[in-house]
C-alpha cells in the first residue's frame, strides 16, 4: 500500500480502515506516512477491538461498529482490505460506501484459479469453510466488480501471500519445485501466476464518488502489471 500511495502522489488527511481487525494496518500506515493524517479503524468484532484500542492515540482511533450503518461521514481514503468477498450483497455493500471517500484501495483475493477448478475447486472450498469467503474472483471480474459499483480503478498490482512468512514456504522437493515457478512467474509474469496458482491478490487504487480535490490526473498502471 506505501508503494501505491507513492507511486499515484495520493494526498490525504483522514483514512478509514473498514473491517480493520486488530488495527495493525492503520498502524503500520501512521508510522510510515505524515504525522497529521487522522486514521479511523471499523470493525463489528469486540474481540478485534479490545485488542485494536491498545494502539490508539491522538491521532488513531478504532470503533466497534458497522461502518455502513455508522454515521455518515466521509473520509478523503477508504481502504477495504478482503473485505467485500465476506459480504453477501457485494455489489450493494460497494455501492453504499462509494460516496464517502474520493479514493479507496482495495485488497481482494484471486481465489479463481486454473490451479483451484482443476483439483475440484478444493481451494475456493477451503475458503469458504475456513476464511468465510461468499464469493469468489480472479483479477478479470474483480476489476469488472468495481466498475459495476461505480469506481474508477487508476491503479493496481499483484500481492502474493508467500512474500508474507518464509514458512509458508515449502520443504518437500517436489512442491518445492511447484513454489519455485510460481515464485518466478510471480516475478515476471504477475497475472498469468495469479492466473494459475492460488494466494494471489489485486491491489487497487480506485476513485470513489467523493469529489477530488488538488490531485493530478491518475490514468497509469503498474508497470507490467496489465489485465489484456
Amino acid at each position: 500500500m506505501l508503494k501505491l500511495i507513492s507511486r499515484n502522489s495520493l494526498v490525504f488527511e483522514t483514512a478509514c480502515d473498514v473491517g480493520c481487525g486488530v488495527g495493525e494496518v492503520l498502524a503500520e500506515l501512521q508510522n510510515a506516512l505524515d504525522p497529521d493524517i487522522e486514521f479511523s479503524g471499523f470493525d463489528i468484532s469486540p474481540q478485534a477491538i479490545a485488542v485494536a484500542k491498545a494502539k490508539e492515540n491522538e491521532r488513531l482511533k478504532f470503533y466497534e461498529d458497522d461502518f455502513v450503518k455508522s454515521s455518515s461521514k466521509e473520509f478523503d481514503l477508504i481502504l477495504l482490505l478482503d473485505v467485500f468477498e465476506h459480504v453477501s450483497d457485494y455489489i450493494g455493500f460497494l455501492e453504499s460506501v462509494r460516496d464517502r471517500a474520493s479514493w479507496f484501495i482495495f485488497h481482494i483475493p484471486l481465489d479463481i484459479t486454473a490451479k483451484g477448478v482443476l483439483f475440484k475447486s478444493n481451494w475456493m472450498l477451503y475458503m469458504r469453510e475456513r476464511y468465510g469467503h461468499l464469493h469468489y474472483f480472479s483479477a478479470e471480474t474483480a476489476m469488472a466488480t468495481l466498475s459495476d459499483a461505480g469506481y474508477e480503478v487508476v491503479d493496481f498490482s499483484y500481492t502474493d501471500d508467500f512474500d508474507v512468512t518464509k514458512k509458508m514456504i515449502p520443504k518437500h522437493f517436489r512442491s518445492r519445485l511447484v513454489y519455485e515457478a510460481r515464485r518466478y512467474l510471480s516475478r515476471t509474469r504477475p497475472r498469468l501466476a495469479a492466473s494459475i496458482f492460488e494466494q494471489f491478490n489485486l491491489l487497487a487504487l480506485a476513485r470513489g464518488g467523493r469529489p477530488v480535490a488538488g490531485q493530478r490526473d491518475h490514468s497509469r498502471q503498474s508497470a507490467g502489471d496489465t489485465l489484456g
